[in-house]
């Protein structure tokens, strides 16, 4: 896979730096996470969990986007439909109508000069399916429910738990750390870092192209 320091185009360039501005506050919300978490000992842990699901609601929120931006070359992307749907749920699902390949793939990567090699992480980062089951579970326990949910002794509502939200947060990290998102071509990759030195720390995104003709996930390697 080339690597693509430069000569792209005017939309590309856009695109790079909206997803890497995505990118950074996803990292500050991650890490926010752990602030939170750390910093409320004096609250009830379903207070602080809740305050944990704002920000878990948010990273599923930018992870959708991010996938808008990245897929900006698909035309049914830039409908005003999509250009103005803010639910998570929503553009994912429409997205993989459009493009069944097009989430995020954690990866790690192997440069050499002009070259990258990439294994593919194929467990514990948050999957597509847990996105969207995430994000369902997120509106469960930032709305206070109805009156009968309320006060029901067979099927209350439960308080959302402070371990989840660590847990889910740590799925965050893996999928986001180091990532490709593939072209519908899957010719064209974003190769995505939410922290690179050569941003200073901030997120750095990248373009590469795969030689492979054929309609196949980059797969070079595999790391579990």
């Amino acid at each position: 896979m080339e690597i693509h320091q430069g000569g792209h185009s005017h939309d590309q360039q856009a695109a790079m730096t909206a997803y890497a501005n995505i990118l950074d506050e996803a990292r500050t919300r991650i890490l926010g996470i752990n602030t939170i978490v750390s910093g409320t000992a004096a609250l009830p842990p379903w207070l602080t969990a809740e305050l944990g699901y704002i920000q878990l609601r948010m990273l599923c929120e930018l992870v959708a986007l991010g996938c808008l931006i990245a897929h900006g070359d698909i035309e049914e992307t830039g409908s005003k439909k999509l250009q103005k749907e803010y639910a998570a749920d929503q553009i994912i699902t429409r997205l993989e109508r459009l493009h069944p390949d097009f989430y995020p793939h954690p990866i790690a990567c192997t440069f050499s000069p002009g070259s990258i090699h990439l294994d593919r992480i194929e467990s514990g980062f948050l999957t597509k399916v847990e996105l969207l089951n995430l994000y369902h579970e997120c509106g469960e326990h930032l709305h206070r429910g109805s009156l009968s949910r309320m006060f029901s002794s067979t099927n209350p509502k439960q308080p959302p738990q402070v371990q989840k939200v660590l847990d889910w947060g740590q799925k965050f990290l893996i999928l986001l750390s180091q990532h490709h998102i593939a072209s519908f071509s899957n010719r064209t990759h974003f190769l995505c870092f939410i922290s690179h030195h050569q941003a200073n720390g901030n997120a750095y995104v990248a373009i590469a192209s795969s030689p492979r003709q054929e309609k196949l996930p980059v797969r070079l390697g595999n790391v579990a």
